[in-house]
């Protein structure tokens, strides 16, 4: 990008809007002119034979700073404003790395964008957690020093897709983060590009991973297979499946926001970024009263319900456990994620109201609640038939 000599600034200032810009006279060609606007300090427009750039321009420290906004009229004036109010900010906040990439003297890498985006995601974004570090080391660190413009739609594609071969749930927490820091460019540093990492697996493969439920016939196989895991991973599949929370929650479930007494448990660290509170059903409190009895019995009141020697203090490996229940029960295909889906078709059959259903499994829409109820039994759906189809009979006599 080249900056505009100072010198050749005409002292031509009015207020930039549409029909005034729009009635400037068109310089010769090889010259240019160049205006001010009268309401936003170092906002200028830029006027050639073939086009109207906003730009914002000022000397700081003694070296000419300037920043191309964009043409006018896929830009009108009062988002230059904004962005130049923007920007402004950004000098005033020492943010070099931003202002260079918006100069053109040096777009972003990869690894620019992760330092920021670790350490300046908001809050209600979600955490950046040791999950995510893992994916980047493994998969994004690579490519570290490339240009954002780089990474194109078809190397991520081919990317996920490699990885979805083997490990599909990955796959999505890979392109997740992919996906989230490109957000975070577009939104927060004003990266101009489109976000590669916007695609859906599932129709560039073709197919879509089914969902699995436990249904009454499967449950005694079921519950014998956790009788034959050690008590920790027994109770921590069991409290999944009876509240119906994801299994990083329950695995990372404290003491000290269980209320055994009301059967309440609330949870500080959740997906939507916010605490949320849930129903303990009377035999999971009952198992984790015993499993608190048993706690103090070996002096071991721990932070966690299942402590671990882990980096975190708490369970995080359960793929061997898991493995053995699907090796018990023949339910080859069913994960742990399928527990908390499980619950809410539960919850449907018993009549459950989907609002109440959605507050306990912590869905932030209404609507994902709605996709695990529309797997209902054909029993329950023909009660449901019966009635509406005599109701038109009644109604018709």
């Amino acid at each position: 990008m080249a900056i505009v000599n100072s010198i050749s600034i005409q002292k031509k200032i009015f207020l930039f809007g549409k029909r005034a810009i729009e009635a400037l006279p068109t310089p010769e060609t090889g010259k240019r002119a160049v205006y001010r606007d009268e309401r936003t300090p170092y906002l200028f427009l830029r006027v050639t034979p073939t086009a109207q750039t906003f730009f914002w321009q000022k000397k700081i420290k003694g070296k000419q700073h300037t920043v191309t906004i964009g043409k006018f009229p896929s830009i009108n004036a009062d988002q230059a404003r904004d962005q130049a109010g923007e920007i402004a900010a950004d000098y005033v906040k020492g943010t070099n790395v931003q202002a260079e990439a918006r100069e053109g003297r040096h777009e972003m890498t990869l690894g620019e964008l992760w330092a920021d985006f670790r350490v300046n995601r908001k809050r209600g974004q979600g955490r950046i957690s040791e999950a995510y570090e893992y994916i980047w080391e493994r998969h994004y660190e690579g490519w570290k020093n490339e240009k954002l413009s780089d990474i194109s739609y078809r190397k991520v594609r081919k990317m996920i897709l490699n990885i979805r071969k083997d490990a599909p749930i990955h796959a999505n927490r890979v392109q997740r983060l992919g996906k989230a820091m490109w957000n975070y460019a577009i939104n927060q540093l004003r990266w101009k590009g489109e976000n590669p990492f916007t695609f859906d697996q599932v129709s560039e493969k073709g197919r879509s991973r089914k969902t699995y439920r436990l249904h009454a016939q499967d449950m005694p196989a079921f519950m014998d297979a956790l009788d034959t895991l050690t008590d920790t991973m027994r109770t921590l599949f069991l409290a999944s499946l009876f509240s119906g929370r994801r299994i990083g929650e329950v695995k990372s479930m404290r003491w000290v926001d269980i209320d055994l007494q009301d059967g309440i448990w609330t949870i500080p660290d959740t997906k939507s970024g916010m605490a949320q509170s849930c129903v303990i059903p009377k035999p999971l409190v009952d198992i984790l009263v015993g499993r608190s009895e048993s706690n103090n019995e070996l002096n071991d009141p721990s932070t966690w319900v299942f402590p671990a020697h882990s980096k975190t203090g708490h369970v995080e490996a359960i793929n061997t456990a898991w493995e053995e229940v699907r090796k018990e029960t023949g339910f080859n295909h069913l994960q742990a994620r399928d527990l908390r889906g499980t619950l809410a078709s539960w919850l449907q059959e018993a009549g459950v109201p989907i609002a109440g259903a959605s507050q306990q499994l912590g869905h932030a829409d209404i609507s994902t609640t709605a996709t695990h109820y529309t797997s209902i039994s054909s029993s329950l759906q023909r009660i449901g038939m019966d009635s509406a189809v005599n109701a038109m009979l009644e109604a018709a006599k």
